[in-house]
């Protein structure tokens, strides 16, 4: 009966927040997997690993990454970077 539950949970999980993505460093190229602890975006003192995390808790898009991380608010050098995460991060994980 648990093991039920936890199925349904998990069902119920992915239809509210289907752009949700485990593991979200798998998908990325080994490239992409370095400096991780350091500032992705230098303006507004933001880790690559906390832009990483909202892309995987399901921003897909460069504004929803600003919303949640600052990213990109300062004079935008790091959108590009952000852009390839979120492709890397979402477009690998619909494949599956």
């Amino acid at each position: 009966m648990l093991h039920w539950i936890n199925w349904l949970n998990n069902c119920v999980a992915l239809k509210l927040a289907p752009n949700i993505v485990a593991n979200p460093l798998e998908k990325l190229p080994e490239i992409l997997k370095k400096n991780l602890k350091r500032n992705l975006c230098v303006c507004n003192e933001v880790a690559k690993m906390d832009v990483i995390n909202a892309i995987a808790n399901g921003a897909t898009t460069v504004t929803e990454v600003k919303k949640q991380t600052y990213a990109t608010g300062g004079n935008g050098c790091c959108t590009r970077q952000v852009e390839r995460l979120i492709e890397c991060i979402h477009s690998i994980s619909a494949d599956k």
